[in-house]
């Protein structure tokens, strides 16, 4: 008897489903309906949908109001990006530039460190004291291959290792990290924005404002210092 019950209910919910229109021919069905609320008392069919419709439209509008934050919050980066980059265009000196960049990447992304390692010793001695230089075969890097052939930011953690050869004796503070590739596929080095916030730099976050502020770097490192054109002039 239970299975033949329980035979029926699918056969019901079956047409049910193939025929969203039945309650329509028959709206004393729909009235005389109840359904047990989860506070126990016994709402009507309708008052049931309504209150679907009601808890549904307020997550459409959490999930409107968040792509509207985050779109704000792009074209908020997008406009510093132009700023920032008309504001390196202007810096003659090698060692200037990297100050200034790394000056506004702390300020707008509230990190608290950076890291900046070009495979051209000689350009990052001009870079200043912010500035690493290293050899691009040297086995240190080795760890960071598979990061920089990904040609694009990677955020997350990094392992004990990584961080103490990025951030030296601040690593131990560092708990998220953005790594930015400096030229094809890292050809040119890489720069390491860290955090001592878990959560500023997750694996998926957006990253365009990096990426193209890495092309500006790179685009920056192909054009000979002014300083130097003049005294080879």
């Amino acid at each position: 008897m239970s299975d033949d019950k329980t035979s029926l209910k699918e056969v019901v919910a079956s047409y049910l489903r193939k025929n969203p229109d039945f309650l329509d021919e028959y709206p004393d069905i729909l009235e005389s309906l109840e359904i047990n609320h989860q506070s126990g008392v016994a709402v009507s069919l309708i008052e049931r949908q309504v209150e679907q419709m009601r808890v549904s439209n307020q997550e459409l509008t959490l999930q409107l109001n968040k792509l509207v934050q985050v779109a704000s919050e792009n074209e908020d980066l997008m406009s510093r990006l132009h700023q920032l980059t008309l504001e390196l265009m202007s810096i003659d000196s090698r060692q200037e530039f990297f100050t200034h960049l790394g000056n506004s990447l702390l300020n707008d992304f509230n990190a608290d460190i950076l890291q900046i390692c070009l495979f051209d010793e000689e350009t990052a001695a001009d870079a200043g004291e912010d500035v690493m230089g290293i050899k691009a075969d040297d086995p240190a890097l080795e760890q960071f291959k598979s990061y920089l052939e990904k040609d694009q930011t990677v955020c997350g953690r990094l392992n004990e290792g990584k961080l103490e050869f990025l951030f030296a004796s601040k690593a131990r503070w560092v708990q998220s990290t953005a790594l930015v590739p400096l030229g094809d596929k890292g050809s040119e080095g890489l720069m390491a924005i860290g955090s001592s916030d878990p959560a500023r730099f997750y694996p998926g976050m957006g990253t365009l404002f990096l990426d193209l502020l890495a092309n500006v770097i790179s685009a920056s490192l192909a054009n000979e210092e002014p300083e130097v054109q003049r005294r080879t002039a």
